[in-house]
């Protein structure tokens, strides 16, 4: 399979018989760090390292930052709300001994009636009707859950500061110490908020989190100065429509590719298996699409993290890839412009015409490798490195698949290093992109090789 996966942490898999058998589907776990303190995070990562360890496996982490997002406060215990219901907010110490639902900002000067607040990725909106010495009386326009740290919008109230937050840089720091791979940049709205996180926390793998229409304003300039960026639908569609979103989503896909970035599709794309074990006609096809549309990664959050099928949506979602990437056209252009560019997209061309079992290709940064993935070779792309931090960070990368090589002094070690790889994984024809052993950015020698 060529399309990566991304599965979100929680309770949904946190047992370990069932975390073992999601991460045989997945290559990337989020831990939704609005959700979870460091404490927390360091025993999910030990639990997700473990399980790996044990299937053989390894698996990328992704830490997702809060960002400047508005949210509800913390609860003693979710409340299901009907349509028509009347809730009450409050921003303070006490709110809910008052029965008030607590916030965790003090949205009241920025409401008036009639404002819509829109509640965990816009799947219960409620309507204003009275403003009242700091209580905001609302009227349910449909029903939904209420529950610790959900996320809210203000429809038409931009009320969000820049990216990134104090808490952001503390958290990215920590997430670097414990070895995360990938930071996702909540509410990004320009390169400018990329550069400021580099600058506060120094060298790290940023994700940017397309979830402003300001930012999708903005997609080049982010695109360009971003390491991967993720189509995050749910606040997004309260910005600019759901209705918009295919199109939104198909304009920020499109700048991923021009600037060579992988791209990551999320939110709700199998919703339903929440609570159910089969996903809808419109799930899976959304999936499709998204494989089709030259996305390197889909990911899942409520499926997996408080999901009651979290097995079977991520083998739903696995399997809908795979399928779709056998009618995917794989026509991303690629403008070259340096000498290892060229050489990459010669093997290309090679073993898209001439049916190789696969593209080698050894590497200290993982660099080749994702020229390769952008290009959307037909053919497989293993990166062969010494390196667990490179190997994992491919995991990102459509196509590529990452295999641990012995150390080596000479071309001949390698080819020999290749040969025996290639014969267990019954390989007879394939291809060899490298360069001067153990030396970046030295790529320039293309072989094919049959056996």
């Amino acid at each position: 399979m060529r399309t990566k996966i991304v599965a979100t942490y929680g309770p949904g898999i946190a047992p370990r018989h069932i975390l073992s058998k999601v991460l045989k589907h997945v290559d990337v776990v989020r831990i939704n760090f609005s959700h979870a303190n460091e404490e927390a995070a360091l025993r999910d990562v030990d639990n997700v390292t473990s399980v790996s360890r044990s299937i053989g496996k390894e698996v990328a982490l992704m830490a997702d930052l809060p960002g400047p997002k508005i949210r509800l406060g913390i609860m003693k215990s979710s409340i299901d709300v009907k349509r028509s219901d009347t809730v009450t907010l409050r921003y303070g110490a006490g709110a809910e001994a008052k029965g008030r639902i607590p916030l965790g900002f003090d949205l009241y000067r920025y409401l008036k009636k009639g404002s819509i607040i829109s509640i965990g990725d816009g799947y219960l909106n409620l309507s204003v009707e009275k403003l009242t010495n700091g209580d905001i009386t609302c009227r349910a326009l449909g029903s939904g859950t209420l529950s610790s740290r959900k996320g809210l919008n203000i429809r038409n109230g931009n009320v969000t500061a820049a990216p990134p937050t104090a808490q952001d840089v503390t958290i990215a720091k920590f997430a670097k110490k414990a070895g995360f791979d990938f930071i996702a940049m909540s509410f990004v709205r320009s390169a400018q908020n990329i550069l400021d996180m580099r600058r506060k926390i120094g060298d790290a793998y940023i994700i940017s989190k397309i979830e402003r229409a300001e930012a999708v304003k903005r997609i080049d300039e982010i695109s360009a100065e971003s390491d991967a960026i993720m189509v995050a639908r749910g606040d997004l569609a309260f910005e600019v429509g759901v209705e918009m979103i295919p199109i939104m989503q198909t304009r920020i896909i499109h700048s991923a590719i021009k600037f060579h970035k992988p791209v990551i599709v999320a939110t709700h794309m199998l919703m339903s298996m929440v609570n159910n074990p089969m996903p809808t006609r419109a799930e899976v096809t959304d999936i499709a699409t998204a494989v089709l549309s030259s996305a390197d990664c889909l990911m899942m959050s409520d499926e997996t993290a408080v999901g009651k099928y979290p097995v079977e949506a991520v083998r739903t979602m696995a399997t809908t890839a795979r399928n779709a990437e056998e009618i995917a056209v794989q026509a991303a252009q690629f403008k070259i412009t340096n000498i290892e560019q060229g050489i990459a997209y010669a093997a290309k061309e090679l073993a898209d015409n001439y049916r190789t079992g696969c593209i080698f290709t050894p590497t200290e940064s993982g660099h080749t490798a994702m020229t390769l993935s952008a290009m959307r070779s037909k053919s497989e792309i293993i990166a062969l490195s010494r390196f667990e931090k490179v190997r994992r960070r491919l995991s990102l990368y459509y196509g590529v698949h990452s295999i641990g090589i012995s150390y080596y002094r000479t071309t001949e070690d390698l080819l020999s290093q290749i040969s025996g790889i290639a014969k267990r994984r019954g390989i007879r024809r394939y291809i060899v992109v490298s360069g001067v052993p153990h030396t970046k950015g030295s790529t320039k020698m293309l072989q094919y090789i049959a056996q």
